[in-house]
């Protein structure tokens, strides 16, 4: 990996892990996934321009590829923490998310070749890395049948979510940056509006749209476009790291913020996530950068 590469890595975790700092501050005028829908479109549209004609002659196959996985990383996983909402708690989506890796390395060493199948020895680090957050995270869960549906239906998404990983980093692989962009965004876009249609009352109001522009929509904005870049950059087993490295970051920001006590076991905890989210990262076996096949 570059230099840049690296550096634009850091910058997506930095911000991820903050980003609950600037949310809390922001008065958004908008519903949330309205809001959201709105900053998709945009980044979809700005990006169609900037791509010309000439840059969409691609298969129809192409596009439907990407256009699925784009709403497994991104659409789909923005509607159910929004309809889950109200049945499991934001702690809980966390620690199932951590899983992401786990299923990441699942995906890649289902393939056929000796490359894939040597991956299987990240599955440990990514475990141990899901224990460590599971030790730091007051976890509670409620009794109803509609969270535990709910947590179900989370469980299918994580799994979307580290399939979509595997498929983009393929499949981003053989289009432009600009065209890329654009079906990421506006795909996502017509699924998030469409999704807030249904859950919420839309907002037309022109200082209800206005009031997009924001700090926290600047950070939502470049960690889309930070992800974009990064998913045909990076292994999709390295960058599921960042799923154990933001926790990470955010417990220390904690930690730096609120100063609670020190325990023994959120102290091994973090050990579980840095040492984790450091060999995915830093370990780097000869198999692990060739292209995955998607076949």
């Amino acid at each position: 990996m570059r230099r840049i590469d690296w550096l634009a890595f850091a910058l997506l975790c930095s911000l991820s892990a903050t980003s609950w700092m600037i949310r809390d501050a922001a008065a958004d005028g908008l519903p949330s996934l309205e809001r959201q829908g709105v900053l998709f479109g945009a980044i979809g549209l700005i990006a169609a321009l900037f791509a010309g004609r000439k840059a969409w002659v691609r298969r129809g196959e192409w596009y439907a590829r990407v256009s699925a996985a784009a709403v497994g990383l991104f659409g789909l996983p923005i509607l159910i923490a929004e309809y889950s909402r109200d049945y499991v708690a934001g702690n809980v989506r966390g620690a199932l998310y951590a899983m992401v890796p786990v299923v990441v390395v699942l995906v890649v060493a289902a393939g056929s070749g000796s490359e894939e199948r040597g991956v299987r020895r990240f599955l440990l680090p990514a475990l141990a890395g899901v224990g460590g957050l599971l030790l730091i995270l007051p976890l509670s869960f409620s009794k109803t049948v509609s969270a535990w549906t709910m947590l179900g239906v989370i469980c299918v998404v994580v799994i979307s979510v580290g399939a979509a990983s595997v498929w983009l980093y393929q499949l981003l692989r053989e289009g432009g940056f600009a065209v890329e962009f654009a079906l990421v965004g506006l795909v996502n876009a017509a699924v998030l509006l469409a999704g807030s249609a249904v859950h919420e009352e839309m907002v037309w109001r022109a200082s209800g749209l206005a009031s997009v522009v924001s700090a926290a929509s600047l950070v939502d904005v470049m960690e889309v476009l930070l992800i974009v870049w990064l998913v045909r950059v990076m292994s999709p087993v390295r960058f599921a790291a960042r799923y154990l490295l933001i926790p990470l970051l955010t417990v220390v920001e904690g930690f730096v913020v609120i100063r609670p006590a020190l325990t023994v076991r959120i102290a091994f905890g973090s050990f579980l996530l840095a040492a984790g989210a450091g060999v995915l990262l830093f370990f780097e076996p000869r198999d692990e950068e060739v292209p995955l096949s998607l076949r």
